[in-house]
């Protein structure tokens, strides 16, 4: 546990009493079903793409990306090479499409977005990316909600389960309250904590190692050895080719797999707000990134190798906070690692009870049944509500099985979902129901066999899974092709291969 005093406290309370107080106001400003899941054209595009980035790197650009450098060295940043380029590719070239795909066709969610594009009225387009997005956001949801339980017992001893229900309370709440509207504010102002707590600290610190003629951040490195000082982590030929292909293939996430990023650009009110969305996104995640790493490398530098951080190299961002800033401001900083697991975990809460209430419930279930505005914006909150608590048991129950979904996670998804968005977009009117069905069973299948059997250590699963959905929906869409001539949303007459 590191140590804290109790400006560090006043610090980090007062952050969180601030996120308590978006949510509230949140509340006032939503009256729709859109509002809740889209923010009903109300978000400016600075807030969008600050949102998108700070859900996107969450905790892991703060507590994980910081550990990893100081274990690695240099050869570290070619992670963020691949999460950072992907993410600005993903910006430029995807999001007019999902910002014109969603006011073409009224949809309030990402899977809404595709089934009203595919020319199709079967239920299994709407059921299967949930059951997808379910399985996997309740993994990365529970996992968000052990991480912030951890973070307050190890700040402030706290016993892990009890700061686990803290967390999850407070993000429940102002989700249930604000929808959309109060996680992409709340997302946005933990953004500018994670810039100042990732671009001011590192660049005072850097600072001091280059005016101190007894600290080489160089010479660490290679005194560390290991490779640290290796831009390659000392790997040469296939090795290094390797490494290269494992970091940068964090790309692939970024080719629409993402939902509750997807969800960000959908938002878009307007071709302006776009290209401020991209830019804002595009520095934040330069920088950030880039801070991450000198964290990790200046920790080793002026520190070496400290007890606390060779018990547990994520604690390297909190001990480098607490030894080198005053102690409120110590606290503030310190919020960005809660802030930056909340925005992860709010993003998917509000994306996966979309899917519940919207996809589910509203499409499927009632079959889109004509229910009044306050009816619908009262199922959405109903469905955040037990998606919340769906979250919670997995937590504190089956924390076995949440680690196991995390490690499915991302490529579970990213390999459906990535295959389908782009395949959509940017495929012509080619991809079928069949391509679809596809990409949602070879991508995930693929994900858990392979890791499950251990593979992904020879060769990442980012680097199979994802070609795999992608073939296995233009296979599928090639033999069982989209019905010509029906209108968008429409039910076509005995489709090749239908199910309906």
């Amino acid at each position: 546990m590191v140590e804290t005093n109790i400006y560090t406290s006043i610090g980090l309370v007062g952050y969180l009493l601030v996120v308590a107080v978006i949510g509230y106001w949140g509340s006032k400003k939503v009256s729709s079903e859109s509002d809740f899941f889209l923010g009903g054209d109300q978000l400016p595009g600075f807030a969008l793409g600050l949102s998108e980035r700070c859900s996107g790197m969450s905790g892991w650009l703060l507590i994980g990306v910081p550990g990893l450098a100081y274990a690695a060295g240099l050869s570290a940043v070619w992670v963020l090479v691949g999460a950072t380029g992907g993410a600005i590719f993903q910006w430029i070239i995807y999001s007019r499409p999902f910002m014109e795909g969603r006011k073409e066709t009224g949809a309030v969610t990402p899977i809404g977005l595709v089934a009203e594009k595919l020319p199709y009225d079967s239920p299994v387009i709407r059921l299967l990316p949930a059951i997808i997005t379910f399985i996997f956001y309740m993994g990365y949801v529970g996992s968000q909600f052990l991480a912030g339980g951890k973070i307050l017992e190890s700040i402030f001893g706290v016993d892990a389960m009890t700061g686990l229900f803290i967390i999850a309370f407070l993000i429940i709440a102002y989700s249930l309250a604000g929808g959309f509207l109060a996680v992409v504010w709340t997302d946005a102002l933990q953004a500018m904590l994670m810039l100042v707590t990732l671009v001011a600290l590192p660049l005072v610190l850097l600072a001091q190692v280059m005016t101190d003629p007894s600290l080489s951040l160089m010479g660490s490195l290679e005194a560390a050895g290991g490779g640290r000082a290796s831009w390659l982590g000392g790997k040469t030929g296939a090795a290094a080719m390797l490494l290269l292909g494992t970091n940068l293939s964090w790309f692939f996430a970024d080719l629409g797999g993402y939902p509750h990023l997807v969800v960000r650009m959908m938002a878009v009110s307007e071709e302006d707000a776009r290209r401020t969305s991209i830019i804002v996104a595009a520095v934040w995640g330069v920088l950030t990134s880039i801070g991450a790493v000198l964290i990790g490398l200046l920790a080793r530098t002026i520190h070496g190798s400290p007890e606390v951080i060779a018990a547990d190299r994520e604690m390297v961002l909190p001990f480098m906070v607490l030894e080198h800033t005053p102690g409120l401001l110590g606290g503030i900083l310190l919020a960005g690692a809660l802030a930056a697991m909340m925005s992860t975990a709010d993003s998917q809460l509000v994306v996966a009870s979309s899917a519940a209430a919207q996809d589910v419930y509203n499409k499927v279930v009632t079959k889109g049944k004509d229910y009044s505005e306050q009816t619908r914006l009262r199922i959405s909150r109903v469905g955040t509500l037990l998606v919340g608590f769906v979250g919670v048991a997995f937590a504190t129950t089956a924390t076995d099985l949440v680690y196991t979904l995390v490690s499915y996670s991302a490529t579970g998804l990213f390999s459906s979902f990535g295959p389908v968005m782009t395949l959509l977009f940017f495929w012509g009117d080619n991809l079928s129901k069949e391509g679809l069905i596809a990409a949602f069973l070879a991508g995930p299948i693929t994900t858990v066999l392979w890791v499950s059997m251990g593979m992904t250590d020879i060769v990442t699963v980012r680097l199979v899974a994802p070609p795999v959905g992608f073939a296995a929906a233009i296979i599928a869409s090639l033999i069982w092709s989209r019905p010509s001539g029906t209108p968008t949303g429409a039910s076509p007459s005995a489709t090749p291969g239908s199910d309906d």
